[in-house]
């Protein structure tokens, strides 16, 4: 017993609980907003408002996907509702008279590209994620809840069930499946038993619904219960992969570029910059706080370099990680309130990246900050080559 509670990868999990346990007080004290938006997620009053369900993009007419055009990919990382913006990323290929050749997704951006790679709309993917309350994706299950005690936690592995999330789905794309869509999209899954990743898109589960697939792709560990597919149980992949990119380079190779979102870390997936932590009172915090994201940024990073490697990237931030840090990631999820403008700022990054692919110099100017330094943020890299 004494060596398993010591066992140096377990370290890492007691980090998680007290890096954890401190960003929920130091986010409900600076935010007292987020107990508001769980409270509208349990009960919601007359009094609550919510965005308007309709499209934020003005109305211009599209003009028709060439098939002639090079083929863009389209990657996302997680990012829980500010991956909005990827709803405004696909308005911007629209507009371009383009479609992704690939949409490879992560946990939060499977809300909204999955609909996308199923044929949907800009417009009515927009009107449909603003439409959401969250009666319709969130199921606690208070019975589970209830029986902790008295089972020991037995089988108990998150808070909300995640029935009521697919259906929500269902109810948009019916029965279609993985390999119906008309766009091939991919995002990663964690295998609870076996504790691995695989991708989940057509070429490796062509049965799957596109429903089940949102939700097994944010079935983040905890909070969502794991989805049982084949036997096994799985959970959001976006906890080891965060920036997926082996679906654009290995299972669906051939595409000309990439434009890629980053909605969960700061610019090229920097990790947090704590100089002075030795100064702070807790530094053991501080130094645990880096060490509860240390692999998984790292692995973004080398997966972003593989990218390039393999082709020209548009990399944009449309939101600040201000957004998705502490408990700003679930409040994006709880409350859509800010998505009509995470999609607009993902509409105006995405048409400039797309210009910046077909420009000769491969020359990226990032859209001006708004006047309070948020929304349009964005970041190019230059392609080695241009299109």
């Amino acid at each position: 017993m004494l060596g398993s509670a010591f066992d140096v990868f377990r370290m890492r999990q007691y980090f998680d609980v007290i890096v954890g346990v401190r960003d929920t007080v130091e986010g409900i004290l600076d935010d007292v907003g987020f107990l508001d938006d769980a409270r509208r997620a349990l009960v919601s009053l007359p009094l609550d408002r919510w965005p308007a369900a309709r499209s934020p993009f003005p109305a211009v007419g599209l003009p028709a996907a060439s098939a002639s055009e090079p083929r863009i990919a389209l990657l996302a990382t997680g990012g829980s509702g500010a991956l909005a913006s990827v709803v405004g990323v696909a308005r911007a290929f629209e507009e371009k008279g383009r479609r992704p050749s690939l949409i490879s997704l992560c946990s939060g951006s499977a809300l909204f590209g999955f609909p996308i790679a199923a044929g949907i709309a800009a417009d009515d993917v927009a009107a449909f994620a603003l439409g959401l309350r969250p009666r319709d994706y969130v199921d606690v299950d208070w019975r589970g809840l209830l029986a902790l005690a008295p089972t020991l936690a037995r089988g108990f592995a998150g808070i909300v069930h995640g029935d009521r999330l697919e259906a929500t789905y269902r109810r948009l794309l019916g029965n279609m499946t993985l390999a119906e869509m008309p766009i091939p999209a991919y995002a990663p899954i964690w295998n609870v038993e076996e504790n691995r990743v695989e991708y989940l898109g057509p070429r490796t589960y062509p049965d799957v619904t596109v429903a089940r697939a949102v939700r097994m792709a944010v079935s983040l560990p905890l909070f969502i219960q794991p989805v049982e597919l084949d036997e096994d149980h799985w959970c959001d992949g976006g906890i080891v992969d965060i920036f997926p990119v082996i679906p654009a380079i290995d299972l669906e190779p051939g595409s000309d570029a990439a434009v890629a979102v980053n909605g969960f870390y700061p610019p090229e997936f920097a990790g947090e910059d704590v100089r002075g932590w030795e100064r702070r009172v807790g530094s053991i915090v501080t130094v645990g706080s880096q060490v509860r994201t240390c692999q998984q940024s790292e692995l973004a990073r080398v997966n972003l370099a593989r990218l390039r490697e393999a082709m020209p990237v548009a990399m944009i931030e449309p939101v600040p990680y201000e957004k998705v840090r502490g408990l700003g990631f679930y409040r994006q999820f709880l409350n859509n309130g800010e998505w009509p403008q995470f999609m607009r700022a993902g509409r105006t990054a995405g048409r400039r990246a797309l210009e910046s692919l077909a420009s000769p110099t491969g020359s990226f100017v990032p859209p001006a900050r708004t006047r309070n330094g948020s929304f349009d943020s964005g970041r190019h890299i230059a392609p080695r080559r241009t299109l």
